[in-house]
C-alpha cells in the first residue's frame, strides 16, 4: 500500500499478525500491570502466569526479580490458566526467606536469597483455572505463602497422559492422582476456596474494571 510521507508516496508492506489472541493477551497483561502500578503508586508488582510451563515460569521470574525487584509486594495472577506442571517451581520462587542483607558502607543493595522472591505476595485465581492451575493455589496455601484471592477453583489436580489418534482426535487418560497430606484425600473434586472471595461480574468487566485485582492490590498495600 502507498502512504504519503514527507510529500512523497512511500510503499509500505503490511503483514497480518500471526495470532490475534496473542496480541489481545499481551494487551490484557499490560492493562493489569498499569492498573496495579496506578493503584499502588508503583509499590506493588504484577505478573501473570499464562500456563504452567517453562516459558511462563521464565516470564514470572523475569518480572519479579527484574522489573519488580524493588517493589514491596507482588500480585501473582493465575486466572484463566489451563495447567501444566509448575506448582512447586512457583512455590519455591515465591517462598524465599530473607537471611542476609548486603549493605556496603551502610547502603542496602540486595538480600539473600537473591534468586527468590522474599517479600509479601498473594495469588489471584478464578473459576476457569484448570489442572495444575488448581494445584498451585493448593500448594501456595499449604506452604503458608500468602492469601488466595478471587473465586473458587474446581478440584482438577490430576496428572493426565494425552494421546492423539490417527484421525487427529486427542484424548487424555488420568494417570496420577494428587493426594493432599493435610486433608487425607485426593485433590480431584476438592474445590479450592479463596481466602478473600471476589467476583468479576460482567458489568464491571465491560466497564474495564478488575475488582479481583483491585482487592489484591489493596491487600498487598496493607503488608508494606
Amino acid at each position: 500500500m502507498l502512504v504519503r510521507k514527507g510529500g512523497k508516496d512511500v510503499e509500505v508492506y503490511v503483514e497480518p499478525a500471526a495470532s490475534e489472541s496473542a496480541l489481545m493477551y499481551r494487551r490484557w497483561v499490560r492493562q493489569r500491570e498499569k492498573m496495579t502500578d496506578n493503584l499502588s503508586g508503583g509499590k506493588v508488582g504484577y505478573t501473570h502466569v499464562q500456563g504452567m510451563d517453562s516459558p511462563s515460569f521464565r516470564e514470572v521470574y523475569s518480572k519479579l526479580l527484574g522489573k519488580y525487584r524493588s517493589a514491596e509486594a507482588a500480585v501473582v495472577d493465575t486466572r484463566h490458566n489451563g495447567g501444566g506442571w509448575l506448582h512447586d517451581d512457583l512455590a519455591t520462587l515465591l517462598g524465599g526467606k530473607e537471611y542476609i542483607r548486603f549493605t556496603p558502607r551502610g547502603q542496602y543493595i540486595g538480600s539473600e536469597p537473591y534468586n527468590k522472591w522474599n517479600k509479601p505476595s498473594c495469588v489471584l485465581m478464578c473459576e476457569d483455572n484448570y489442572s495444575d492451575a488448581c494445584g498451585f493455589p493448593y500448594t501456595y496455601r499449604a506452604l503458608g505463602l500468602g492469601k488466595l484471592i478471587g473465586m473458587p477453583v474446581p478440584g482438577t489436580m490430576t496428572a493426565v497422559w494425552w494421546e492423539t489418534m490417527l484421525n487427529g482426535m486427542v484424548f487424555g487418560i488420568p494417570q496420577v492422582g494428587s493426594f493432599g497430606v493435610k486433608e487425607g484425600r485426593y485433590l480431584e473434586n476438592m474445590q479450592i476456596e479463596p481466602d478473600i472471595k471476589v467476583e468479576n461480574d460482567p458489568a464491571s468487566v465491560l466497564r474495564g474494571e478488575d475488582k479481583q485485582l483491585e482487592t489484591a492490590v489493596k491487600e498487598m498495600m496493607k503488608t508494606k
